[in-house]
């Protein structure tokens, strides 16, 4: 199965056990052109019982979403 999220606590950990393998986690991350480049989080080679989730947050691995605040105003005023 292969679903989207941008629920950072799927990184995190749930009663002790990570709520997903770090093999089944892989991040997008668009270049100035509009490519999408995806890679996982095991590319990383994060540590047993490491705060993927504070990492993530962190810009460690990437695929931070930039937001454009102008651009965000006009989408939500309706103007494109």
């Amino acid at each position: 199965m292969i679903f989207t999220t941008h629920d950072t606590s799927l990184l995190g950990t749930m009663m002790g056990e990570e709520v997903l393998k770090r093999d089944q986690v892989w991040f997008v991350e668009k270049d100035t052109s509009g490519a999408s480049e995806l890679y996982p989080l095991s590319d990383f080679k994060p540590r047993k019982g490491e705060n993927a989730e504070r990492r993530y947050l962190r810009g460690s691995y990437g695929a931070v979403p930039f937001l454009d605040v102008d651009d965000f105003v006009s989408a939500a005023k309706g103007e494109q």
